[in-house]
């Protein structure tokens, strides 16, 4: 099972919706502190998340953050209206890079987590993985810099 690439695309997936999670937290928490997700995040998206939590069908999910409710395509609508904010600890050129790629992550993310990856090119899953790889090195910026909002 290990080496299924069914499986591999989906972990991978999961991994970069994870990190994406922790990268938008992190930066958010340093501007705003324990008011991160009421400041720095939209009403319209809070209110999604906190109707989607409150319908959960799991009670395990019912206690969970509601960061974990957002939809794939609001990571860059949330990078992107935070801009200002983002970009002092990135650089310009690499957040347009992240918004561009998460736009463009978002078909294959859904082909992968609706049970449709096995029908994708190995272009398509090369630019998911170069995507990961891509975020991974701006988490280990974020984590590794002093940086002051």
């Amino acid at each position: 099972m290990v080496n299924n690439p069914i499986l591999l695309n989906h972990a991978l997936i999961e991994w970069l919706e994870n990190a994406l999670r922790d990268l938008i937290q992190e930066v958010l928490s340093r501007k705003y502190g324990e008011e991160w997700w009421w400041e720095g995040v939209d009403i319209n998206t809070r209110k999604e998340c906190a109707e989607r939590k409150q319908e959960a069908q799991l009670k395990e999910e019912r206690k969970l953050s509601e960061l974990l409710f957002i939809d794939f395509h609001t990571y860059a609508e949330i990078i992107e209206k935070k801009k200002k904010i983002f970009t002092p600890i990135l650089g310009k050129t690499e957040i347009d890079e992240l918004i561009n790629r998460l736009k463009k992550l978002i078909p294959i993310r859904n082909a992968i987590m609706h049970c449709k990856g096995q029908y994708l090119s190995e272009e398509t899953i090369s630019r998911q993985k170069e995507s990961c790889t891509e975020l991974q090195k701006l988490i280990e910026k974020v984590r590794g810099g002093a940086f002051q909002i």
